[in-house]
């Protein structure tokens, strides 16, 4: 039996359809957390709904080049999109030995075509998107189709800095937190809310006599058929400007070795000549608190003196990571490229494998890990004298103390017999030779005001006016600086209410959560 159809109500099923469907794949993801499946797939309709809003112009550039040639263009979002669209536009010359792929911003359009195009891994591409504004430790991953670098880069913020002040946001500061293992779904957690508001306040209390630190990840993959893509959230071309450099001249090792694994290294290299000048800041402003230690310690120094070595502790965390990086690709590359393979025991040692780096590489990845290495024993010089400077604080505090009990007691043993003297003379003894009255017979006239106890409150009375203050200016000044850190941390929690869109809670919670 044939039934009509009408086509206006064929289309309003269709549209349920659909709005079912949404609402599926918002359930799947609303309930993405702890036994998710691991990893991000481009292709999925659940990925673009996802990552959808992670959208900024970015800045691309894409260079060719060989040993006698070399090409670069810069392109924005859309003609790069179009470009590993189209196959012949895509396509590297045939004169290229190496592509260099720079993207300056993380937007979802990008990395979905590259991803599908150069079929990056699910969880190379998982780790781009989630640690991408976080500073999370270095690390290698070796997959069959590429190898995979997170390698977090550490700047002294100054006027030449690739990221300015203003670019950079609170889920970028350097904490313990940050360099452990990634925690999924920990941003829609109050409790971590509150922690992070904490941090916040915290971040703005030790801002005073401090090394300002710029902290960001940059991504490279690195193929077999020379191509090598770098990912990084600043569109500052001043980051890699002198690889650029370096390139635009036919005379250099990247040109003359045409080596993607090379342009890896030199990049390596550039990530940690970067963190010189965070050694360098470092030790001046040791100094500097060691010249005011030797000469008069003050507890504003020791607070400055605890927070720079925490600050030096969280910098070696950083760089540890990165050490054990290098090492791997030196040591392990081709171990793990064989590992890759799962072959039988036995038939490792027959495998024809190649590794990712190269031997020239290697050889000199051995010089960018001395920098690092150089680097961490600067870092650790600084961190034994920090910590040698508030030992020698609080020894010579107890020092003074000790030389303050030893003159008091020495008064107290030599006044002890006129304080005694002095009590047992003003007693209400009549007859005491020493009071002057030896007979024992009172004024009949009344006893006049000097002879009265009136001359002591005359004298006693301005002198407690003038000891009391002076006894209780370290307590003052206490109140003072209590009150400004308050004031200080409040401004900081307001202002992470602010940019986090966080509703504000009741005054009484607020206050003890600040206290």
């Amino acid at each position: 039996m044939a039934t009509s159809t009408n086509p206006q109500l064929d289309r309003l099923r269709g549209a349920v359809r659909k709005v079912i469907a949404l609402h599926r794949t918002t359930t799947v993801l609303t309930a993405y957390g702890a036994g998710a499946e691991p990893g991000v797939n481009p292709r999925h309709l659940s990925a673009d709904l996802r990552y959808r809003g992670l959208r900024e112009s970015c800045s691309i550039r894409v260079m060719d080049y060989s040993p006698v040639s070399i090409t670069s263009r810069t392109m924005s979002n859309n003609e790069f999109t179009d470009m590993l669209h189209d196959p012949r536009k895509g396509a590297r010359p045939s004169w290229a030995k190496v592509r260099w792929i720079d993207v300056g911003g993380i937007s979802w359009d990008v990395l979905k075509a590259l991803a599908t195009k150069y079929n990056i891994h699910y969880l190379a591409l998982e780790n781009i998107l989630h640690t991408h504004s976080k500073a999370t430790a270095s690390k290698s991953d070796y997959y069959l189709q590429h190898l995979f670098l997170r390698i977090l880069c550490l700047e002294l913020r100054d006027e030449n800095s690739v990221i300015q002040p203003s670019e950079m946001k609170w889920e970028a500061s350097l904490a313990v937190e940050d360099l452990e293992p990634d925690r999924g779904g920990r941003r829609g957690n109050s409790f971590y809310q509150e922690s992070d508001a904490a941090a916040e306040q915290v971040e703005a209390l030790k801002q005073a006599d401090r090394v300002d630190v710029n902290v960001f990840p940059v991504f490279m993959l690195l193929f077999r058929d020379g191509t090598l893509i770098t990912l990084h959230r600043t569109t500052n071309p001043k980051l890699t400007e002198p690889i650029r450099n370096r390139l635009a001249r036919a005379d250099t090792l990247l040109r003359t070795t045409s080596d993607a694994s090379f342009l890896l290294q030199s990049l390596l290299d550039l990530a940690v000549d970067k963190a010189f000048g965070l050694a360098e800041a470092c030790e001046m402003k040791m100094k500097k608190f060691e010249k005011q230690i030797l000469i008069h310690p003050k507890l504003h120094t020791v607070s400055s003196l605890n927070i720079l070595a925490g600050d030096i502790n969280l910098h070696q965390r950083a760089l540890e990571p990165l050490k054990r990086v290098i090492y791997g690709l030196r040591r392990y590359d081709l171990d793990r490229c064989i590992a890759l393979l799962d072959l039988p025991p036995g038939e490792e040692q027959s495998a024809n494998v190649q590794g990712y780096i190269s031997h020239t590489a290697s050889i000199y990845l051995s010089d960018v890990q001395d920098h690092v290495e150089y680097i961490l024993g600067s870092l650790d010089i600084v961190y034994s004298l920090s910590e040698n400077l508030i030992g020698y604080s609080f020894n010579l505090t107890s020092y003074e103390m000790n030389v303050v009990m030893k003159r008091l007691t020495l008064i107290t043993v030599i006044c002890l017999p006129l304080t005694f003297l002095t009590g047992y003379g003003g007693m209400n003894f009549n007859g005491m030779w020493w009071t002057g009255n030896l007979n024992g017979n009172s004024n009949p006239d009344g006893v006049s005001a000097i002879e009265s106890d009136v001359r002591f409150w005359i004298v006693a009375l301005p002198v407690m006016a003038i000891v009391m203050p002076l006894l209780y200016i370290p307590s003052i000044m206490k109140l003072y600086h209590h009150i400004k850190n308050r004031k200080v941390s409040r401004k900081a929690l307001k202002s992470y209410q602010i940019q986090r869109g966080v509703t504000p809670k009741p005054v009484g919670l607020t206050r003890n959560f600040g206290r």
